[in-house]
């Protein structure tokens, strides 16, 4: 198995838990290293050296195992080291916890480091993110299980090592401190802007990702009703994703049909569970139209006529009336469009009108002239002709593929 296919399958699965994935060079750059624990330490000491910090972690990992590395502020961590042509690549999961903390664990942790009281705001924020792993042993057995194949050891154990020196450091004033839940807002809408991101690029798992992360933070409740709170909540996912994908250059038609739907599934929603479950559901859906119809690739005409035909196929179209409609040239939209979309107009325009009669020929009751009819061919002759021509088979025999007879009793 390779890293990237490795990669692919831990991030689905981190998501899901809202643990990070980070892979990390030997020899790390501060920016680089400080997304471990999210700046933390940036925010409550004067210049924390976190590749230092990494290196030390680093260090500790074995050739081929892994490690569970458990801070000064009890942050947990898997880390291993990547293979391939990622082997001087490290791979860290978390921080996360194995129990909630409270008050009395953010007290301690303030005495152990020797923190300011005023610092306790700092750490109250910064847990409120942190995920939290229940049950250890199925967590332990799922990374042991995964990591002992990719690493070629069948023995592997996961190798608990923790850390529970704090230093002395220079903290960062009073004044500083009280600007944590500013920065904990900013953090908030850096991974907001990365999984609407990856939503306008229809790149599912990395907005899953995201959207995982996003919901580890704590989001304080508008209304009184918990569900009435959801559902605001839910419409502004809703919104976001849909603005999102406008800026793929997906039709506002194809926008507002999914969009719609999802308002009417939000509104009849009778649970918080069933709200939440929308959203990974919507991310989904998002990804699939910028997929299918983002034009952002396209120049502004040819965007133009790609449009017109998806939504006027049935219509008469020719490259002329095109070039008229849009007031182009049309040897200047024949090359344009060539070269863009890798097809002549004529063909784009004959491709379109056979996909839109793949879904009509499902229904046994439309004839082939009404089918052709519908789809902007002057006759059933002449359709079938382009459809053999772009799949291969007829009409009929497509036909017939989406209805084989039922199986004769022996």
């Amino acid at each position: 198995m390779v890293m990237m296919d490795l990669r692919d399958i831990l991030r689905d699965i981190l998501g899901s838990y809202r643990v990070q994935f980070l892979l990390l060079p030997r020899q790390c750059t501060a920016p680089e290293a400080s997304a471990l624990d999210f700046s933390f330490r940036d925010q409550l000491y004067e210049f924390f050296d976190y590749p230092g910090f990494a290196r030390n972690i680093i260090a500790l990992v074995p050739e081929d195992n892994v490690i569970d590395y458990k801070d000064d502020f009890g942050l947990h961590y898997l880390v291993f080291r990547g293979r391939n042509t990622e082997k001087d690549a490290y791979a860290f999961f978390g921080p996360f916890t194995y129990r909630a903390y409270g008050e009395t664990d953010y007290e301690r942790l303030i005495r152990s480091h020797g923190l300011q009281a005023d610092a306790i705001e700092a750490i109250r924020w910064y847990f409120k993110r942190i995920p939290v792993i229940q049950d250890y042993l199925s967590w332990q057995h799922m990374f042991t299980t995964l990591l002992s194949r990719y690493l070629a050891n069948p023995d592997l154990k996961i190798k608990s090592v923790t850390y529970d020196h704090p230093e002395t450091l220079r903290q960062k004033p009073v004044l500083a401190l009280s600007a944590i839940p500013y920065a904990s807002v900013e953090a908030r809408y850096a991974v907001e802007a990365a999984m609407l991101e990856a939503i306008r690029r229809g790149d599912i798992s990395e907005a899953i990702y995201q959207q995982n992360l996003f919901m580890g933070f704590t989001l304080d409740q508008r209304v009184a009703d918990p569900l009435q709170d959801a559902k605001y909540m839910v419409i502004a996912v809703n919104t976001a994703y849909r603005k999102a994908i406008e800026q793929a250059a997906v039709h506002p038609l194809y926008i507002d049909a999914i969009s719609g739907r999802f308002v009417m599934e939000i509104e009849n929603a009778e649970t918080t569970d069933q709200l939440l479950a929308l959203i990974p559901k919507m991310i989904r859906h998002y990804c699939l139209l910028v997929q299918k119809h983002s034009l952002e690739r396209y120049s502004g005409p040819v965007r133009d006529c790609l449009n017109y035909i998806d939504f006027h196929y049935m219509e008469p179209l020719s490259l002329e009336s095109l070039a008229a409609r849009f007031v182009i040239n049309k040897n200047y939209l024949s090359s344009r469009f060539h070269k863009e979309v890798g097809m002549t107009v004529t063909d784009y325009i004959n491709k379109t009108r056979v996909q839109r009669s793949e879904e009509l020929l499902g229904k046994k009751t439309l004839s082939m002239q009404r089918i052709a009819e519908q789809c902007g061919f002057s006759d059933a002759n002449y359709f079938t002709r382009i459809f053999k021509k772009i799949n291969g088979i007829s009409p009929n025999a497509y036909r017939k593929s989406l209805n084989p007879p039922p199986l004769s009793n022996p």
